[in-house]
């Protein structure tokens, strides 16, 4: 009678599709690396179920992954009646504990088996690798270069190994083939309660979206575009520890504007756990030189931009596909910039170059003075890495290169600009005279948590559009902006796509990583929206984002 009793409460969960089998191989049941629970000895285990039960009986399948905390005082009553088989009691106790959890947990609010259910993500669960929570209800994974941080990289390495386990940190600086960021990810995409801790500058953010790209790539296709995901657009969220110089998107998103010596301790995991889901529109930025580039000259263009050849493509590759590349290729042969026509700006073109530039950013472009600055920091920090220490080090050394943003040229008959209007044709944008910049913001952090620009969000798939005339312009609406928001820059064009068209070489910058741009095309399009973490400011401080040295919650 028990037994039918026992079969028919199965059924009913099987009904609901909770089963008895199906809830036991999703319990978050303590493990260790061997998959073995913690605190049970299952050799000695199977050891008692082989003397007990035939092989054929299906109810002792996995017996031990169903072991719960209740066996122990089943398997005492037990013995104290001697009317059972010690497995009979081991069955019975598993039967009833995990039944018995699964009620419990339906009860609580938020509970990951009501999430799970609520979300139909329990084959996703299957289809992860088995892995313990090391947040609350959360794992974290966190990545750091354990040579950055102005030196501090491997102290904040290991205090993350303590807080989180060894096999949840990675380290960058030791990635390979087989070890990539996206290996580590590809594991772990399927499960919804997972996030990620990129520890690092806007660079790092950058490295680790890009390998979220080929994880989506590889699950969905879609060119990795998990936004037309409804069951994956919100995992592997992405919260931040700044260890950058400007620490832009770590800005927009409440996790500080620097490291602090408390964001390593356990409260920055709460503050993980806690944070809030949002949306980072990113976009691709598309060049089209219209000379072939020396090796010199290929030397500083951001590792994003990644160089690739369209002499074999075809209408349906990547190329083509991204947008009218017909319309691009024609704005190469304008007969406005023929150089015959006696444009000063136009250089005659050597040889037509088959190669193209293709990436993604989160930040901002930029085009002008601007990255005329950050280009001579740059060149300086290759060429005096020792002078590069320290944040404060590496802002000294910017000021010292402004200077040369005061000589940039006028814009306006080196650059052409279209953007789409809202039936979706590309259309001309008059530039004022007096721009020596062009600026394209997705985030409203710039160059350092400078906000310059009235309106925007970055999770709206589209892109604002700035003239700035000169530099000192620029600093002082960076600094009166927050309290005086009349000065601030006019947004010019929101759009979701831009197209550029440089006549003369001109430095350009995406996510504080310049370069100098020859004659080219360059477009901005929305690609994606990826899911990111905003720091809650309903929890405690945990000194991400203000407060003192003193304020550390446990």
């Amino acid at each position: 009678m028990a037994e039918e009793v026992t079969l028919n409460r199965r059924e009913s969960l099987d009904r609901r599709g909770r089963g008895y089998y199906s809830f036991r191989s999703r319990a978050a049941i303590p493990c260790d690396d061997e998959n073995n629970i913690i605190g049970i000895d299952c050799e000695r285990l199977s050891g008692l179920t082989s003397e007990s039960v035939d092989e054929n009986d299906d109810t002792s399948a996995n017996a031990d992954d169903g072991f719960r905390r209740g066996l122990s005082s089943k398997v005492s009553e037990g013995i104290t009646r001697g009317t059972t088989t010690v497995f009979q009691v081991i069955r019975r106790a598993l039967h009833e504990g995990v039944v018995a959890n699964m009620l419990l947990q339906n009860e609580k609010e938020g509970s990951a088996l009501a999430s799970l259910d609520d979300n139909n993500d329990s084959s996703a669960i299957r289809d992860s690798t088995p892995h313990h929570r090391n947040a609350g209800k959360y794992t974290v994974i966190a990545f750091i270069n354990s040579r950055s941080g102005g030196g501090k990289g491997m102290e904040i390495f290991k205090t993350l190994q303590s807080l989180l386990g060894n096999e949840f940190v990675i380290d960058l600086n030791s990635c390979g083939p087989g070890q990539m960021p996206e290996n580590t990810l590809l594991k772990y995409a399927r499960d919804p309660a997972v996030r990620i801790l990129a520890c690092g500058g806007d660079g790092t953010c950058g490295w680790i979206y890009s390998s979220l790209d080929k994880v989506w790539s590889n699950i969905l296709g879609m060119k990795g575009r998990v936004h037309l995901s409804d069951q994956f657009k919100d995992h592997l969220p992405m919260a931040i520890m700044p260890l950058g110089t400007g620490n832009d998107l770590s800005r927009q998103y409440n996790w500080g504007p620097k490291f602090r010596k408390y964001m390593i301790h356990k409260s920055i995991i709460s503050a993980v756990a806690d944070a809030d889901v949002m949306g980072l529109d990113r976009w691709r930025c598309l060049i089209l030189p219209m000379s072939s580039l020396g090796e010199d000259e290929k030397k500083y263009i951001p590792q994003i931009l990644c160089e690739k050849d369209s002499s074999n493509h075809d209408p349906n590759s990547e190329r083509t596909s991204l947008a009218t590349m017909t319309e691009l290729e024609g704005m190469l042969h304008d007969e406005e910039n023929n150089p015959k026509k006696g444009n000063k700006f136009v250089t005659e073109s050597n040889q037509p170059s088959t190669a193209y530039f293709d990436g993604l950013f989160c930040n901002y472009f930029s085009l002008g003075f601007d990255a005329t600055v950050l280009f001579e920091f740059h060149k300086e920090r290759v060429n005096n890495p020792k002078k590069f220490t320290s944040p404060w080090r590496n802002k000294l050394v910017y000021v010292e290169k402004s200077p040369t943003g005061i000589r940039a040229p006028k814009l306006r008959k080196r650059v052409q600009i279209f953007v789409n209007n809202k039936e979706g044709d590309l259309v001309k944008l008059k530039i004022p005279k007096d721009t020596r910049s062009i600026l394209l913001l997705n985030i409203q952090s710039y160059a350092g948590g400078n906000h310059i620009a009235p309106k925007g969000t970055p999770d709206d798939g589209l892109i604002e559009v700035i003239f700035v005339s000169n530099l000192i312009r620029l600093v002082s609406t960076a600094v009166v902006g927050p309290v005086m928001p009349y000065v601030l820059f006019k947004v010019r064009a929101q759009t979701n796509r831009v197209c550029i068209r440089t006549k003369c070489p001109l430095h350009c910058q995406v996510d504080g990583e310049p370069w100098l741009q020859g004659e080219a095309v360059i477009q901005v399009k929305f690609h994606t929206r990826n899911a990111i973490l905003k720091k809650s400011s309903a929890v405690m401080n945990c000194g991400c984002l203000s407060g003192t040295d003193n304020v550390v919650v446990s």
